[in-house]
């Protein structure tokens, strides 16, 4: 095991400056599938992904890549962000360009991958980003867009905008830690390179902001990092001695509960009562003439010639259905948590012992949205002629799998069952639950 290990390494370190053809490839095909289909008219109703190529290529970016990339992050970690993600590729050649400015302390703020998060997950969800192709080139040119200004203004060689300010980065950096690859200590002090995503490497003993760019792997001298394959999950099993960050937690229940939000709102009656409620609120204010009105296509849906146009009270409605779903659960898992760390009493303060225990939730919000985004695959899947019964097992497989990981967890962070898992035990429930009224 260890010799298939150190050729895997060898191979990457060989080959590192040839990283450049994978992120040329990666944008270039980037370009084809968010380019074009603006351009092309919309789908007939007959269309299908073999013969349209605008339904093609929203396949393939929201059935397979979205999904494949969660998915990645168990088997590789965020090798995603470190070969093939054009943002990254983009914001760090710019800087080679630089003005180079010292990074602005609201950039380094912990919280602003959160509210990356927020603004972009919401903004997506108003302009159809799955279903039409200019809001999908609208929010994935922007993000390239401001990754290769900030990539430019700020610290020469470096990836800025993936350590601080990337809307998924942080997220997967937080999935990482179920990762079967981590980058550890070859022996020596790990001062032998200069991280991208600002990792001190001499102290590197987590994995969620290493984007697996392979530059601290040098087999010639033991102040490097080296490859290692592990476990999936065993960053959280021993999260004690591996960085846990309250930060990291607090974004892993708010992301859970603000993707609950999108995909609530699509398919679940509340959200009709509670639109109708808001109406008749706005309506009581005399603020009737404004919610009746439509915005620009770039703020919200308004495709006339779909057959879809949002108002003012889509726009008010969904944001606020989105961001109250995203507060509950939190609220609820931040409380259950902190039960769960009272039964505990460790000698730590009880927030550091919810920064802990927070990470048994990575599973089941992982799976969860895997099964999510990748319904478009699994639809697919009824398409090509594989029976509806085989795909629902599958979904409902990958989705116990989930949740059966968090308690398996769970049961980990507290040495064994006792009372204190309880708490933990409902929260998953409550998640699973919540998932399953969308995905089945």
């Amino acid at each position: 095991m260890v010799d298939r290990v150190r050729a895997i390494e060898d191979f990457f370190v060989k080959n590192r400056e040839k990283f450049i053809c994978l992120y040329i490839g990666m944008l270039i095909i980037f370009a084809v599938l968010i380019g074009i289909p603006p351009f092309l008219p919309l789908p007939a109703e007959d269309a299908t992904i073999w013969d349209n190529f605008a339904l093609l290529a929203k396949f393939l970016i929201w059935g397979l890549w979205f999904p494949l990339v969660l998915f990645s992050v168990i088997l590789f970690g965020r090798l995603w962000c470190g070969l093939l993600c054009p943002q990254g590729a983009l914001a760090e050649y710019a800087g080679k360009k630089r003005l180079n400015r010292p990074i602005p302390r609201w950039m380094r703020w912990e919280g602003m991958p959160i509210i990356s998060f927020i603004v972009v997950t919401i903004l997506g969800q108003l302009v159809g980003v799955r279903d039409y192709p200019l809001a999908a080139a609208e929010i994935l040119v922007g993000t390239m867009v401001l990754a290769t200004l900030v990539g430019f203004l700020y610290a020469n060689g470096r990836r800025p905008w993936c350590r601080y300010l990337c809307p998924i980065g942080p997220l997967l950096g937080i999935f990482s830690r179920l990762g079967a690859v981590s980058f550890e200590k070859n022996g020596g002090d790990g001062r032998g390179c200069v991280c991208p995503t600002f990792i001190n490497t001499a102290n590197k003993v987590a994995s969620s902001n290493c984007i697996e760019c392979f530059r601290c792997v040098n087999p010639e001298t033991s102040h490097s990092l080296r490859l290692r394959i592990r476990h999936p999950g065993i960053e959280i099993e021993e999260i004690k001695k591996r960085e846990p960050s309250l930060w990291e937690v607090v974004f892993l229940f708010l992301a859970t509960g603000l993707a609950l939000g999108a995909f609530h709102w699509q398919v679940n009656p509340v959200y009709i009562q509670y639109k109708q409620a808001v109406g008749g609120f706005l309506l009581n204010r005399g603020l009737g003439g404004l919610i009746g009105k439509s915005g620009p296509w770039w703020l919200m849906v308004n495709y006339p010639q779909a057959g879809e146009t949002f108002i003012w009270l889509d726009f008010i409605s969904i944001t606020t259905f989105m961001l109250i779903g995203m507060a509950g659960i939190v609220i609820i898992l931040f409380m259950l948590t902190m039960l769960s760390a009272s039964i505990v009493r460790e000698k730590d303060p009880i927030m550091a012992t919810v920064a802990k225990l927070g990470y048994l939730y990575a599973p089941v919000a992982l799976i969860s949205l895997i099964i999510g985004l990748g319904l478009i695959l699994f639809q697919s899947l009824n398409d090509i002629g594989i029976d509806k019964d085989v795909v629902r097992i599958a979904q409902g497989f990958l989705f116990a799998a989930g949740g059966m990981w968090s308690l398996y967890l769970a049961v980990r962070l507290h040495n064994g069952w006792s009372m204190a898992v309880i708490p933990n035990i409902i929260g998953i429930a409550v998640v699973t639950a919540a998932w399953h009224r969308v995905l089945f």
